[in-house]
């Protein structure tokens, strides 16, 4: 057992170390690392440009060696005033009229540690005095994956581009603000819980940051991202792959609060492998090793790695304890599972993530089904008493001071232990938290089931009875006494003895709950005054 608090504590460590770093990255790169654009005019804004000559030519100064050089003539009846567009990932950029650049993208040269210039739109505006200049667009890719990247050159109003590119990503735009709005709601609601109220589980924190994760990776993985934050875009692409990345961490570590405890050894060493990766990722990209979107594959193999966590879990539970160990809630991720699956597969499919994120989708649909799960646990938790499984005093608290209607006439109980302290002083607190589970068991069992019962403070219990007139009253209160003497009967060593105090509503008119509960703390005070004085006359 201590082994497994051990690597959990690891596991939490590490996650916190992953989630710090990633966001200082995050912060760094919107702050401090930028794309350099120039253009000679000011571009005013789209068929697709045909006859493109396209040449591959050897540099040793480009980053792999290779330029690829794109060459048309713009022909007189093309040019209407309108806007070169295209669109390239990984890319540094140079467009040529004739002779003379008009337009560049590269990374800034004090960057630090940003060098891949990530997606860009390029508009260069082109107006009637440009008809038989040559166009020449020189491409360089950043690293190798990037050469098979080809763009589709366009001519037309960059309004009207625009308005297309947002008409058509909007869907999917919405769901990523959604999924980050679900994530910090989820994330306050679980500091709620966690700070406040004391109930709270790290299961709804991790599904909080996952969410907020997978949503800025795929808004920031949009073309509209870059096309409208064009002097950002390089952030915006650092950012996209770094989310992909605390993904697969947030998850496992969320998977690994949907066992049983001491059962989520597996997920929570898997956990600490993909935070380590995940580290070693963002060091190769700061100190130059290796471009962080090269690595781009191992933010899949851990997100395949923390979708078979569960399972194979499972398994080797199964196989040690013959348990699987998994909580019910497990049921619910085939859902999430197959939106990630289907993700997977159209990008290696067709190297495009697609418009709709089944992952999101299923996730948003995942998420709002577990949130509310949690928040009806928390909120149970939150008015129980952890020791004798009855209401606690917030509940108590909230019954006498609110509107919560209770039928008329309703009686109040006020229960408490006699002699406690004396046991706990000569036979130790064990042998007084028997006692306290005894009462507990006798209430619960002798009350009414619509009684409210809680426990209102360390020895002291109390109960409200609706619907209840002064002869059922007193009834309920011979059964209890009975029910204490019984008990004392079959446990001798231990005898449980308590005052017992009742009000009733009727018998006070428009009386408020809190008076009524403080007549029958009074009522209470005396039976236990009475109890002490008895037992001083038999000694």
């Amino acid at each position: 057992m201590k082994s497994q608090n051990r690597t959990k504590n690891i596991a939490v460590v590490l996650f916190s170390v992953t989630l710090a770093a990633f966001f200082a990255f995050f912060l760094y790169m919107g702050a401090a690392e930028r794309t350099t654009v120039y253009r000679a005019d000011t571009p005013r804004g789209y068929e697709v440009v045909t006859g493109v000559q396209t040449e591959l030519v050897s540099d040793g100064t480009a980053p792999i060696g290779l330029r690829k050089v794109y060459r048309w003539v713009l022909e007189p009846e093309e040019i209407t005033g309108s806007s070169l567009l295209f669109t390239i990932s990984h890319h540094e950029i140079q467009v040529y009229f004739d002779d003379a650049l008009v337009y560049s993208l590269t990374g800034a040269e004090d960057n630090r540690i940003g060098r891949n210039v990530s997606s860009n739109w390029c508009s260069v505006y082109a107006g009637p005095e440009r008809a038989g200049q040559t166009v020449t667009v020189v491409l360089t890719p950043m690293f190798d994956a990037a050469l098979g990247k080809t763009p589709e050159f366009l001519f037309g109003a960059q309004d009207a581009m625009i308005l297309d590119i947002l008409t058509g990503e909007l869907p999917l735009l919405v769901l990523c603000a959604l999924s980050i709005l679900v994530g910090l709601f989820m994330a306050g609601v679980s500091a709620y819980f966690r700070f406040i109220l004391k109930t709270g589980n790290s299961g709804l924190a991790y599904l909080s940051l996952f969410s907020i994760s997978l949503g800025l990776w795929k808004i920031t993985d949009l073309k509209s991202a870059s096309l409208l934050l064009p002097e950002a875009s390089m952030a915006i692409g650092y950012i996209s792959v770094g989310a992909l990345f605390l993904c697969s961490v947030c998850l496992l570590m969320y998977f690994s609060t949907l066992f049983e405890k001491q059962k989520d050894g597996l997920i929570l060493l898997l956990s600490c492998g993909a935070s380590l990766v995940c580290l070693a990722v963002l060091f190769l990209q700061i100190f130059g090793l290796a471009e962080i979107r090269q690595n781009l594959s191992f933010s899949h193999i851990l997100l395949v790695a923390a979708i078979f966590s569960i399972p194979l879990t499972a398994l080797v539970n199964w196989i040690r304890d013959k348990k699987w160990g998994v909580l019910p809630s497990w049921r619910l991720l085939i859902l999430l599972f197959a939106g990630i699956g289907v993700d997977l597969l159209l990008y290696y499919k067709n190297n495009d993530n697609g418009l709709l994120s089944f992952a999101i989708l299923s996730f948003i649909v995942y998420t709002l089904i577990v949130f509310l799960k949690n928040v009806q646990e928390s909120t149970r938790k939150a008015y129980i008493d952890s020791r004798t499984g009855l209401e606690n005093r917030a509940r108590w608290n909230e019954l006498m001071h609110s509107d919560i209607p209770l039928p008329e006439p309703y009686a109040i109980l006020v229960i408490d232990l006699n002699g406690l302290k004396q046991v706990n002083d000569t036979l130790g607190h064990d042998a007084g938290d028997r006692m306290i589970y005894a009462l507990s068991a006798i209430l619960r069992s002798t009350l009414p089931r619509s009684s409210v019962i809680c426990r209102w403070g360390g020895d002291e219990f109390a109960a409200a009875i609706p619907g209840i007139g002064r002869a059922q009253l007193d009834e309920q209160i011979r059964n209890l006494l009975r029910a204490g003497e019984k008990y004392n009967a079959e446990t001798p060593e231990l005898p449980v003895h308590f005052a017992l105090g009742a009000a009733l509503s009727a018998e006070h008119p428009g009386i408020s709950r809190a008076e009524l509960f403080r007549l029958a703390d009074e009522d209470m005070y005396r039976s236990k005054q009475l109890w002490y004085a008895r037992k001083q006359d038999a000694q």
